[in-house]
């Protein structure tokens, strides 16, 4: 279990989370898309993320029934998403103050959504592709990352 801190870009939100590894999840479902202007790409947290002293409160909001957006309410920067009944977070990996070694440690997990992928994005690699259907079935039984 690692220890990292995150921030926005303009540096009024900052916060702290665990993470169990660096598996990253592309997430191409089209709020995903809109929310960050292209793929989004994640690393689950184990557990929620701390507001560290000093910072703003984050804002946020229920995109859908299933998560909620925490972002910077100077910036607008995406800070982490909620999947609220399961209880999940997910912090976009590049909000993360990691140092060269983690960067390097970096690994594609999963891309989700795949069925709203846009036909010009396309990564590269062995991993796991699961579509929408497919993702919200797993996350009602397990975590991706075991």
């Amino acid at each position: 279990m690692q220890t990292f801190s995150g921030r926005c870009l303009c540096g009024l939100s900052y916060f702290s989370v665990r993470v169990k590894n660096l598996d990253v999840y592309a997430c191409h479902c089209t709020l995903c898309q809109k929310w960050s202007g292209g793929i989004a790409m994640y690393i689950e947290t184990d557990g929620e993320p701390r507001i560290e002293p000093g910072s703003v409160t984050p804002a946020h909001f229920s995109s859908s029934p299933r998560g909620e957006r925490c972002f910077c309410p100077g910036c607008g920067c995406p800070l982490w998403f909620a999947l609220t009944p399961a209880g999940r977070y997910f912090v976009p990996w590049t909000q993360l103050e990691l140092g060269e070694d983690e960067r390097r440690r970096l690994v594609l997990a999963a891309e989700i959504y795949t069925e709203t992928q846009p036909a010009f994005w396309r990564l590269t690699g062995q991993y796991a592709r699961f579509s929408g259907t497919e993702i919200e079935a797993l996350d009602n039984y397990c975590s991706l990352t075991g």
